[in-house]
């Protein structure tokens, strides 16, 4: 049956998605929100009332980003790699009268500019996959995809601060930050998702991104449980995931949330945080 689009209405308001993405926009229409405590997390702890700057790396169809802008005087800029979502992507910012505070940008976020293949789930499109360069072909349909450090994207760009960053990439996260050395020092926070089993099948390592997360001097795992009023010291806080296999046995993920400073510079009161 031939992909159809459809329009849902939630806690997030109407968008747009595909009747084939069983997951994440499946997601809302059965269930009318999405990533909530992330939502709540980033415009009531994060984000001021005056401003700031979003970055999303990964922004699927905008269920995260557009109500982050919706919500805050923030101004972002979005990353989707994969033409449908990215047309989606575009479409749910529009409708909402967004697209003069949201640039959006049809590349994948690497570690040098390159063509690469990337491998498109049938029934999750929060789950296309890039392709490490060795990969054989496996059972999913691949596409090609361009690709471009974020470090060359934004280059000479100001980022009003606070720069909230998130990055789920399905594995690709090392070379993400790989290629955004020079953004990652001008971002107060960073919400990465830690999944040594992905990452290892990229040909990457756990201790690889741990070596790029250890540059921010706060950090707390995203859980079930309630924020924290100060987060903890880096190291700390990677330690408490010492006991996830690093060697891919484990499909288990996380949601880690680094920081410049151990508060918060948002005007909230505290949340339950959960994963995304």
């Amino acid at each position: 049956m031939a992909e159809t689009t459809r329009l849902a209405d939630g806690d997030l308001g109407p968008f747009e998605g595909s009747s084939d993405d069983e997951v994440v926009f499946g997601h809302y229409v059965r269930e009318g929100t999405w990533a909530p405590s992330l939502v709540s997390l980033i415009t009531e702890r994060l984000l001021p009332t005056d401003g700031g700057t979003f970055i999303d790396v990964g922004a699927n169809i905008g269920l995260v980003t557009v109500p982050i802008i919706e919500r805050t005087k923030a101004l972002g800029l979005a990353f989707e790699p994969e033409p449908r979502n990215f047309r989606y992507l575009q479409r749910n910012i529009a409708h909402r009268g967004l697209a003069h505070r949201v640039e959006t940008f049809n590349v994948a976020v690497y570690s040098e500019e390159a063509n690469l293949r990337m491998e498109i789930s049938s029934d999750n499109h929060g789950d296309h996959r890039v392709l490490p360069e060795s990969a054989g072909n496996g059972s999913r349909r691949t596409i090609e995809v361009a690709a471009a450090p974020l470090d060359v994207l934004l280059a000479d760009r100001p980022l009003t601060p606070p720069v909230v960053m998130k990055v789920d990439t399905q594995g690709c996260e090392v070379r993400v930050l790989s290629g955004a050395e020079n953004v990652l020092a001008r971002t107060d926070y960073l919400i990465v998702e830690y999944w040594p089993a992905g990452v290892r099948r990229m040909g990457d390592s756990a201790q690889a991104l741990e070596e790029i997360l250890a540059r921010f001097p706060f950090a707390t795992v995203l859980d079930q449980h309630a924020l924290p009023t100060q987060l903890e010291p880096v190291r700390s806080a990677l330690e408490s995931l010492a006991w996830v296999p690093k060697d891919g046995s484990d499909e288990g993920f996380f949601d880690l949330l680094f920081a410049t400073t151990n508060g918060w510079k948002g005007p909230g009161a505290p949340i339950a945080a959960s994963t995304f």
